[in-house]
């Protein structure tokens, strides 16, 4: 594990500002504004390839079992959800060619696509929705995405449309709906335990833009899926009838043309996967490749000064936070003075520079500074200042005798102890706990950093509430709920308060905040929350990183906007371009 999204924030949903009633929105059609159309230039599919290196390999290309970034990228490509990112944060049509919900928010309806197709040839149907959905709600399943789908349940309306009731409204379910489909015909009946090694992730039929024609440890090869060959059609069924494949290395039955899709500007993407940061800088300088993702920080600068060289940086929407026990366990941490305290002694500028090589932002709030919902006046920057850390510890009843701090009310100095990833999970946050540590001593507070250990994995540690505190990721996501991380409800078995925080009055904001409506009428109730947790300083915010991915400038035509995931930097790769100047 290298996130606590990873268990924690399966059930914190990115989701999205705008709640849409009786929306209706046509596919993209061949030949739209700004997509290459194979009239225009018939050679352009036929001779333009993308090559990209990623760290790491895959393991699993299944929506319902991927775990590294090669895994989720893959995913990106080769599968869609009802619908998917849009410009700017918003969300357009994919599986789905339109949706609506009552007014209450609580009760959601999609129509699918009539041509939607899996790249096998069957048709992509509402069972295949309620399956996934099913599938993510199990309480045996443990893999990404787990928890998120607690509060929804999917019906299917007939083969096209298919209903979600939701046990409470939430303001961006939209968001939500961005969940990858997974094909029930292939999967249903794999039991839940065996997701992560069944064949299919590594023969992995999707119904993205992109269908995998190749794939092993070292690379794949994506094809676009309205342009492969498609099967032959049996004048006796309106279903494709497949012939035997090809004697290739092909990993997927050919997929079939989606007729009303959109034609991608890149007829081929090779990715190729590296297991360290010089070997995949090597095979960049090289020439070898047009782009490559997933470098630390450091890395990817030195990498950038390459010759036609150049850095994207995607906004994240991942928070890494030192998180505090908030239970009456540990009294010390229980006052929001000695809270703030701690944050005041970090030196954030200082970790954004060394930790993050200057590809991040700090966070003055758990929401992200690039979100609809940010309010920087109700969010004010905590500076660093040892003098002003002294003096929150001061008015808290703390003492400090012989250089060391004590609580109010203690004899002995107090040690607080910082959980923290292995170097070899999440070497970045690793980074950032021992900054933290050194930070706290400067300052007189003894600090002790617990990295994980591979017998107790740190997600036990933080769910049993064993623990002083951590440093951690949590995904935020595009539209920030925050009620799952800090509801009081959320502390029961299950939930997502490892803090163990209760309070009653931020409960009634969370609320507040979630509930359905346009991003004008919720801001207001984000300003009220991010107020509130200004003033308590719940958690200790540091800073939200940048997907950062070093490509050469023949690469045209990509739009940068803040990411949950590296892997929705992909939301617009239907119209990048590659100029053929290698």
């Amino acid at each position: 594990m290298t996130r606590l999204d990873h268990a924690i924030v399966g059930g914190l949903v990115a989701l999205l500002a705008v709640i849409t009633v009786a929306i209706g929105a046509p596919a993209l059609a061949p030949g739209a504004a700004g997509l290459a159309s194979p009239s225009a230039n018939p050679s352009l599919l036929e001779t333009v390839a993308y090559r990209e290196g990623s760290l790491g390999r895959p393991i699993s290309v299944n929506p319902l079992a991927a775990r590294t970034q090669v895994d989720r990228d893959l995913v990106a490509l080769a599968f869609s959800g009802l619908v998917r990112l849009g410009p700017d944060g918003s969300v357009v049509p994919d599986l789905a060619t339109r949706w609506s919900s009552d007014a209450s928010g609580k009760t959601w309806t999609f129509e699918l696509r009539p041509d939607a197709r899996w790249h096998d040839g069957e048709p992509v149907t509402a069972n295949d929705v309620v399956f996934t959905v099913r599938t993510l709600r199990d309480p045996a399943y443990q893999g990404p995405g787990a928890g998120s789908w607690n509060e929804a349940t999917a019906t299917a309306i007939g083969d096209r449309t298919v209903r979600f009731d939701l046990a409470t409204p939430i303001g961006g379910f939209l968001q939500l709906a961005t969940q990858p489909i997974a094909p029930a015909h292939l999967l249903d009946g794999v039991p839940i335990e065996s997701l992560a090694t069944d064949p299919f992730g590594r023969t992995p039929v999707g119904s993205g833009p992109y269908a995998i024609t190749e794939l092993d440890d070292g690379h794949a090869v994506l094809e676009p899926a309205s342009t492969v060959a498609q099967p032959a059609i049996d004048a006796a069924s309106p279903e494709p009838a497949f012939g035997a494949l090809p004697t290739d290395t092909i990993a997927t039955p050919r997929p079939t043309k989606r007729p009303g899709s959109p034609i991608p500007a890149i007829g081929r993407i090779e990715l190729r996967f590296f297991d360290n940061p010089a070997a995949l800088a090597a095979a960049f300088r090289a020439g070898d490749l047009d782009a490559a993702s997933g470098l630390p920080a450091a890395d990817a600068q030195a990498l950038a000064t390459s010759a036609n060289a150049r850095t994207l940086r995607y906004p994240g929407t991942t928070l890494t936070t030192i998180i505090l026990n908030l239970r009456p366990s540990h009294p010390e941490l229980r006052d929001p003075q000695v809270r703030r305290a701690l944050l005041a002694a970090i030196d954030r500028p200082a970790i954004i520079s060394s930790a993050f090589g200057g590809f991040a932002v700090a966070a003055d709030s758990p929401i992200p500074p690039t979100s609809w919902a940010f309010d920087a006046t109700a969010s004010p920057t905590v500076a660093h200042s040892a003098k002003a850390a002294a003096a929150a510890l001061t008015k808290a009843g703390w003492k400090k005798t012989a250089g060391k701090w004590r609580p109010a009310g203690a004899t002995a100095p107090y040690t607080i102890e910082l959980l923290s990833p292995s170097e070899a999970t999440n070497p970045a946050v690793a980074a950032i706990a021992n900054a933290v540590a050194a930070n706290w001593q400067s300052i007189g507070l003894t600090t002790k950093v617990v990295p994980e250990d591979a017998g107790s994995p740190l997600i036990d540690v933080l769910t049993a509430g064993s623990f002083a505190a951590a440093a951690v990721d949590v995904s935020i996501g595009h539209d920030p709920d925050l009620y799952p991380l800090l509801a009081s409800s959320q502390t029961q078995t299950g939930g997502l308060n490892v803090i163990g925080l209760q309070d009653a009055s931020l409960d009634k904001l969370l609320v507040a905040a979630r509930q359905p409506g346009t991003m004008e009428t919720r801001k207001p109730a984000f300003t009220a929350l991010e107020t509130q947790l200004s003033a308590g300083t719940f958690v200790l915010p540091i800073a939200f990183a940048d997907e950062v991915v070093v490509v050469r400038s023949n690469l045209q035509q990509v739009v940068v906007q803040p990411v949950g995931d590296p892997s929705d930097r992909f939301y617009d790769v239907l119209t990048w371009r590659l100029a053929n100047d290698r």
